[in-house]
């Protein structure tokens, strides 16, 4: 049976242009230098990819952020409305222990995805900033009777402080890549005006639309057939019932050590930290979370020649040492600052459940968080069913009574009685 991958809804995003035409079924991200069936059909405007074939435009859009080599936006326009897709990249190192390896690559994932989640925010909110801009020319001149001299000095400095803030709800994970060539790991997230429209009217229903057994047996197939990302969201929709499953991704590194208690410990944290991650990208689809980006940059340079140098203790001019040879001095100086945050606080629906799975390798552990609103149905009347029997259950007590009881032909066994130490070991 084969599903629709769907995006859900970006809070506050491009205004909704449902069609049942630009959707993310059978979208493929196409390689750098990939030939793209119809391409023909589409043209790239600055990042506004414009074609009439949804397939196309956005595998378009994709290979060009690839072969720009940059992070950076798209925006998708065809005839049914404007999709978004976003690239995020970040690179990771290796080392002798193989734990601190892949602890870096899974912090670039992480990097890369708020990257990618941060220019959707810059997209739709705009870019919050101050620059200060400033130029000190400066000219020292001495004329004797002799000769003339000059000392110059351009100093600038430029300083920038940015900012993004701003709630999004819906993103999915389009594709994650792994180049261990260049040690260097893309995520990208997508969003088309049918997934912004069809899950604003879809989450959080309550009807029962799928049995559970055939949800859990439709997101393990999927998943069979697909990649399990370390980080992001996914949704499915059924093409019988129409019910769409939400699923969070969450991953932690399983840690080595040679002490296989310690190692069975550490694999334990793994699994718990891959649900709580997973449980948080669920959430952050379903209800949105807060997304903060502060960035900054304060750039120094100084270029000066010198013909001549004062007497430090006097600083006549009449005093001054002339140099041979005129001194050239040029220095630049730049640093950069990038902060990166997210907060997702909430709760979660009723019915959520986790799937773990560790890699082939053993290295990774994911947990996939999966929520339906035939399983959150399944919840809410369990728990109202609880709730009814607790509620009737009849109870019967009495008063403890502290008066009377003694009785001097009780039961009364005789308990140790007898020498304990040996005399001769006194």
């Amino acid at each position: 049976m084969k599903f629709t991958i769907l995006t859900l809804a970006l809070a506050l995003s491009l205004p909704t242009l449902a069609s049942d035409d630009f959707d993310l079924t059978d979208l493929i991200p196409a390689k750098p230098g990939q030939s793209i069936p119809n391409a023909d059909t589409v043209t790239v405007k600055g990042d506004v990819v414009v074609g009439t074939d949804d397939v196309a435009a956005v595998a378009v859009a994709y290979q060009a952020l690839i072969e720009e080599e940059e992070d950076g936006i798209k925006m998708i326009k065809v005839g049914s409305g404007m999709g978004i897709l976003s690239v995020g990249s970040a690179s990771y190192q290796t080392f002798n222990n193989n734990n601190a390896s892949l602890l870096s690559k899974r912090g670039a994932y992480n990097k890369a995805f708020l990257i990618a989640k941060k220019q959707f925010v810059a997209n739709m909110k705009g870019v919050s900033l101050a620059c200060s801009n400033m130029v000190s020319v400066s000219m020292d001149v001495i004329d004797s009777g002799n000769e003339s001299m000059a000392n110059t000095a351009d100093a600038q400095q430029e300083a920038c402080v940015e900012s993004v803030s701003g709630s999004l709800a819906g993103y999915v994970t389009f594709d994650v890549d792994d180049n261990i060539e260049e040690n260097l790991v893309r995520v990208s997230l997508i969003s088309t005006p049918k997934t912004r429209a069809q899950i604003r009217h879809q989450a959080g229903a309550v009807a029962v639309t799928t049995a559970p057994n055939e949800i859990f047996k439709h997101i393990i197939s999927d998943l069979k057939s697909g990649i399990l990302p370390p980080v992001g969201a996914k949704v499915l929709t059924n093409p019988e019932t129409n019910e769409n499953y939400v699923m969070g991704f969450g991953s932690a590194i399983v840690r080595s050590n040679k002490n296989k208690s310690v190692a069975r410990k550490l694999k334990t944290v793994a699994k718990r930290q891959s649900e709580t991650r997973a449980r948080a990208a669920l959430l952050g689809t379903l209800k949105g979370e807060q997304v903060y980006w502060d960035g900054s940059f304060d750039e120094k340079q100084i270029d000066k020649n010198t013909q001549f140098d004062y007497d430090p203790e006097t600083l006549d001019p009449s005093q001054v040492s002339v140099l041979d040879e005129e001194q050239s001095t040029f220095i630049n100086q730049l640093k950069t600052t990038d902060d990166y945050k997210t907060l997702t606080a909430g709760t979660l629906p009723p019915g959520v459940s986790t799937k773990s799975f560790v890699s082939t390798d053993g290295n990774w552990q994911y947990t996939v968080a999966i929520y339906a609103p035939s399983l959150e149905k399944t919840a809410r009347e369990a728990n109202k069913e609880m709730n009814a029997t607790s509620r009737n259950r009849v109870k019967s007590t009495h008063k403890i009574n502290a008066n009377g009881g003694l009785n001097e032909k009780g039961k009364n066994t005789k308990a140790a009685s007898g020498q304990v130490s040996k005399s001769g070991d006194l």
